[in-house]
């Protein structure tokens, strides 16, 4: 269960992380002169997701995940397995 909850947040949050690290780029020019800089292509995430999926389409959005999955699947995993441990461990019940 600790996979497959990894694989869908991951999956869920990928498109803004894409769009978040677009967004940080951005606004990283030549050099301090604000006329060597170039436009600000978003000016929030909405539009980021629109204009990328407009322009490039929705398929740009999930570019990276597989790498970004095998990272975060095991990790989730292990944090499951950790957790379900610990509660039989210490005798403590979920609520």
């Amino acid at each position: 269960i600790g996979a497959i909850s990894g694989a869908a947040a991951q999956a869920s949050a990928h498109p803004l992380d894409v769009i978040r690290r677009r967004m940080q780029m951005q606004n990283m020019g030549k050099g301090d002169d604000e006329k060597e800089k170039s436009p600000k292509q978003f000016s929030n995430m909405f539009t980021g997701l629109y204009r990328v999926a407009k322009d490039e389409g929705w398929h740009v959005l999930f570019h990276g995940l597989g790498p970004a999955c095998f990272e975060k699947v095991p990790s989730t995993a292990i944090g499951y397995f950790i957790y379900e441990a610990m509660k039989v461990t210490l005798m403590v019940s979920s609520v």
